[in-house]
């Protein structure tokens, strides 16, 4: 069960606890094992002070270039309700410091550093499959991958989903889009880390209207970007046949409960992210969900967002069949498609035991 708490104000979730009991049992060949994610890859124990930094010249030139009221309002709202969900929460925190040292977070930083070197190296291009028997360690390449029960997978370009999805339909399509920004082009340009980028016209051409069901439910993770988020509301959805239900926020904590980053002015970091509901069912329960928040202690990897199946549950069918674009690891009854769809399935992402 990955919720540990539920409130008024939201959940707060362990994406641990979830993802490990997919592995308590694995088919190892002759033997079986239990494998979790590694620990360490969760070891926020203070904020990251230095993801607040900016220039001062670029943030006053964008101020006067975007509308930040939005934005403004998200966070007082999140900010608030956060307050009052915290003091809820200490069974599961872990006690306050007055000051940590700058190497707070060295072993998640370490950790995470690692699995990309480690987990980057086997070429998974074109890669499809799946497992349709009980989770078991696979070798691709010369290396080895975890795969829980029940999965499918397309290492491949979206541009290719109507060549393989056909005549499907899913109940829940959950998106986590590579958005354009600056910061992820420069990181790419210095590093090689960054990810290929998507522009939204690109992302609004997705065949989504085509892949949900008739009371299916689209979820999609958005950045803070007001030119993101309008796009999400105004041009996707209407494309994809789906209204707009509600709106969550991601709230991303260290271990000892204090946000990752401070709240900053607009367009600064926020230690949040939203999550955007399109459904084709209307129903009313969808007002429970609105700007909620979903709390959880983030992993050290980049895009390697928790997953929400125990939250969205109510709102789904017993059995649902669900998929998830621009994927990085997999789910048990999911199908997942994106360029490196097994990428967090490497064994350098998981501890045995």
């Amino acid at each position: 069960m990955s919720i540990l708490h539920c409130t008024n104000n939201g959940w707060f979730i362990s994406h641990c606890e979830l993802i490990n009991n997919f592995y308590i049992n694995v088919d190892k060949g002759e033997s079986h094992k239990t494998f979790k994610l590694n620990p360490n890859l969760f070891k926020i124990v203070s904020p990251f002070q230095d993801l607040t930094k900016k220039s001062t010249r670029k943030r006053k030139n964008e101020s006067h270039s975007l509308d930040h009221h939005n934005l403004h309002q998200c966070i007082e709202h999140v900010q608030k309700s956060y307050q009052q969900f915290v003091v809820e929460l200490s069974r599961f925190l872990l006690p306050k410091v007055k000051e940590f040292s700058k190497s707070a977070n060295i072993e998640a930083l370490e950790t995470s550093a690692t699995v990309y070197a480690e987990s980057g190296r086997p070429n998974i291009a074109n890669i499809t499959g799946g497992n349709y028997d009980q989770a078991k360690l696979v070798e691709i390449n010369d290396s080895c991958f975890l795969f829980p029960n029940n999965c499918r997978f397309f290492c491949k370009d979206v541009a290719e989903i109507n060549d393989h999805l056909i005549d499907e339909q899913f109940d829940l399509i959950v998106l986590d889009p590579p958005w354009w920004n600056k910061y992820v082009r420069r990181k790419k340009a210095k590093t090689n880390d960054g990810y290929q980028m998507m522009f939204n016209d690109n992302i609004k051409e997705l065949p989504v209207e085509r892949l949900l069901g008739e009371s299916g439910t689209v979820v999609v993770w958005c950045t803070n970007s007001n030119q993101h988020l309008e796009a999400v509301q105004n041009e996707f959805f209407p494309k994809w046949k789906v209204k707009f239900v509600a709106r969550l926020f991601w709230l991303k904590v260290t271990q000892t409960g204090e946000t990752v980053c401070k709240f900053s002015e607009p367009p600064g970091k926020q230690p949040f992210e939203q999550i955007i509901i399109g459904s084709r069912d209307e129903g009313p329960d969808w007002q429970f969900f609105n700007d909620k928040l979903i709390v959880s202690i983030p992993s050290a990897l980049h895009s390697h967002k928790p997953p929400l199946i125990e939250i969205l549950k109510t709102h789904l069918p017993e059995d649902p069949k669900c998929l998830e674009i621009f994927a990085r690891y997999l789910l048990p009854n999911w199908t997942s498609w994106g360029l490196e769809a097994i990428r967090f399935q490497h064994l350098s992402v998981y501890e045995k035991f």
